[in-house]
């Protein structure tokens, strides 16, 4: 996913707070027990008082943020600010609060959906409110689902929300002298909203000359207009990217100057931002991510953390997408107004990961591009292989990778990929514009395999327009493919803002109903507009898909991914010798079976190996290699019985050969 460096994050899921302080403000949501306490003018003031201290801006972030790896946004940010003479400092709270309640427990909590993070945090922002109280009735499914990954009762989660998160932000705001900052910037993606908005709050209750700001996806667009209008302890955000509005925006507040444009703020009581100019383009102004922070905190918290040995080190090569530029991939929904492909210079990039690897003594890394830049193949990749270095690295990319792009991936350092398979329906992949088909899924699963590289993937399901009969075929499709590494699962898509879905919902017959159903038990108030807020949305599109279709789907994943992870799991794969080939099929569960293949479909199995082949060009083959042997028609018949024995894959009149090579050396 690619990095929204602002100041905060995607408004997509979780957090929330009860704290036996003070109530929601009336003027700002639930009415209730509250001090009236003015925030607006409290601005005003602020700027005054800020002129009798030093400039200090204090970077904070909340759980339910990763505790595993540093903050990139505050990372990046970090590195910026001190160019330009800035005095920050970053406060990685996530980690004092994972480690109250359990690195594991919260990890898991980290990755749960229906907005349980941002409920727990909920309590003294919305907690009153009836539905927000019924949620753990509601939705008791999941609810059962988190306790039973946690290992804790539905007690626990209770408990947390009514009494160790109020604890944790008592400490909080008591732990940080926030009062000698003049900024204090909160990021805000995935599940830290709340979180992070209920101690801005307290902070600026404690110290009203502190000016609070907000940044990054959950406060893009109107989200963050709304947000800021809810919430009158938030002072400011960033609207998208931060590293060309930031440097501008903090002169102004110190020099009592209107903000730049891409600030959210109030004017004469109305909530304003004008767009900023351009997107952020200066990569090479700036130098890798500061995460000393991050490690100097882990290690105060927990020394012998994990965490700490040969780290994982989160990097940012390219923002944007190519593909969605020009084919915005229909359910996506990550890049907002910033889709316009830029990317770092190689050398700058190779610069730059060996800095950070040897500054924080790791060889892990995670890159948050949205998608590979091409160039970086050879360019760095190509170069970490010539190299022989022993990088293990995560990258997303395009599946449509051919065998020698795939190995030099593996060979360069990327030993965990996400591909964006999320289909192997040839009706829902047009329908969602990926740009590839079936085949060049099951190409980049297969040498995925063969190369070692492991690969994150699933199958969605929902879309506009698909039918029975696109379930059965892609039913059928994979069937043959559980030698291959197995989806996460099956599950519906969810329609994201952002996405040409949410756009033009009309264009693909689509209804929104309304926000995510979670938000309206998580942030339960009148006075918010969960439509305004929300980042996924509840919707129809009219279809009736048969439930027997979408089950046998599922059960056939299921069972895929329960022989994969068996002491023995199916295989494969086939020898060549000189005369013959061999195929040792271990996808059967009566039993594994060999197979001899000689003449025509050795041929035929080898000459497909590495990439798909069309008829013309395996008989063509043959007569190069086999001169005199079958004519067209037979090798026709031996292309189809290998087709039958599901040896062969066959789209659009190309083959491709579904078993890996014994061979080591490809």
């Amino acid at each position: 996913m690619g990095v929204r460096v602002a100041l905060s994050g995607l408004c997509r899921d979780y957090r929330g707070c009860r704290f036996p302080v003070n109530r929601f403000l009336p003027e700002a949501g639930c009415g209730a027990r509250a001090r009236p306490v003015n925030f607006v003018v409290n601005f005003a003031v602020s700027v005054a008082i800020m002129e009798a201290m030093p400039f200090k801006i204090a970077l904070v972030n909340m759980p339910f943020g990763y505790h595993i790896y540093p903050s990139i946004q505050l990372g990046t940010l970090s590195t910026q600010l001190k160019s330009h003479g800035w005095d920050v400092k970053s406060h990685y709270l996530n980690l004092h609060f994972a480690s109250r309640i359990g690195f594991g427990v919260y990890n898991e909590l980290c990755e749960k959906r229906h907005l349980i993070g941002e409920w727990l945090f909920s309590d003294s922002l919305f907690g009153e409110g009836e539905r927000n109280q019924s949620y753990m009735e509601h939705f008791a499914g999941h609810v059962e689902s988190v306790c039973h990954s946690i290992g804790q009762p539905p007690e626990f989660l209770r408990d947390l929300k009514q009494q160790g998160v109020p604890e944790f932000l008592a400490w909080a705001v008591e732990a940080v002298d926030w009062g000698r900052y003049a900024v204090v910037g909160f990021t805000s993606t995935f599940n830290q909203n709340l979180a992070s908005v209920t101690l801005a709050k307290l902070i600026k209750e404690k110290y009203p000359s502190v000016i609070t700001m907000f940044g990054g996806a959950n406060f893009d667009s109107e989200m963050g207009l709304e947000y800021v209008r809810v919430f009158p302890w938030v002072d400011c955000a960033v609207m998208g990217e931060a590293e060309h509005v930031l440097h501008p925006l903090l002169q102004a507040i110190r020099d009592k100057q209107p903000f730049p444009k891409g600030v959210i703020h109030r004017r004469e009581g109305e909530v304003v931002c004008e767009e900023a100019d351009g997107m952020f383009v200066e990569f090479e102004r700036y130098g890798p991510p500061d995460y000393d922070d991050y490690f100097a905190e882990l290690r105060a918290i927990d020394p012998r953390s994990p965490a700490l040995e040969n780290p994982i080190i989160l990097y940012e090569t390219a923002r944007g997408c190519w593909w969605g530029e020009k084919h915005h991939c229909t359910f996506c929904g990550l890049n907002a107004s910033s889709m316009k492909f830029r990317a770092k210079p190689i050398e700058q990039v190779n610069a730059e990961i060996a800095a950070l690897s040897e500054r924080y003594d790791s060889f892990r890394f995670r890159i948050v591009d949205n998608i590979l830049e091409m160039k970086y193949l050879d360019g760095v990749f190509g170069r970490f292989a010539r190299e022989n270095l022993d990088f293990q690295i995560f990258i997303e990319v395009k599946s449509n990778l051919n065998r020698e792009q795939i190995r030099t991936l593996a060979h360069g350092g990327i030993n965990v990929v996400q591909p964006g398979i999320e289909s192997f329906s040839v009706n829902q992949l047009r329908d969602m514009d990926k740009g590839v088909r079936p085949m060049q899924n099951i190409l980049f699963l297969k040498w995925a395999m063969y190369y070692g590289i492991d690969v994150t993937w699933n199958i969605l399901t929902g879309f506009p327009g698909e039918t029975d009969e696109d379930y059965r075929i892609q039913t059928e499709l994979i069937r043959p493919l559980v030698h291959l590494q197995p989806p996460i699962g099956v599950g519906d898509l969810y329609l994201e803002r952002f996405s040409p879905y949410f756009t033009r919902p009309e264009d693909y017959g689509i209804r929104i109903q309304g926000p995510g159903e979670a938000y309206l038990y998580v942030y339960d108030s009148p006075k918010i507009d969960p439509m305004k807020i929300a980042y996924d949305f509840e919707f129809e599109n009219g279809n009736r898909i048969d439930p027997h279709r979408v089950q046998a789907l599922r059960e056939t994943v299921a069972r895929w991914r329960a022989r994969f992870e068996t002491d023995q799991p199916p295989y494969l794969i086939f020898s060549k010798s000189a005369n013959f080939v061999t195929v040792y099929d271990g996808r059967p569960e009566t039993g594994p079976q060999k197979i001899r293949f000689t003449s025509v479909p050795a041929s035929v199995i080898t000459f497909c190996n590495d990439k798909p082949r069309t008829v013309e060009q395996i008989q063509n083959n043959i007569a190069e290699t086999r001169p005199g042997s079958e004519g067209a028609r037979v090798i026709e018949e031996v292309i189809a019985e290998l087709e039958e024995q599901k040896i062969l894959y066959a789209e659009r009149g190309k083959y491709l050969t579904l078993a890996l090579p014994m061979n080591s050396h490809f």
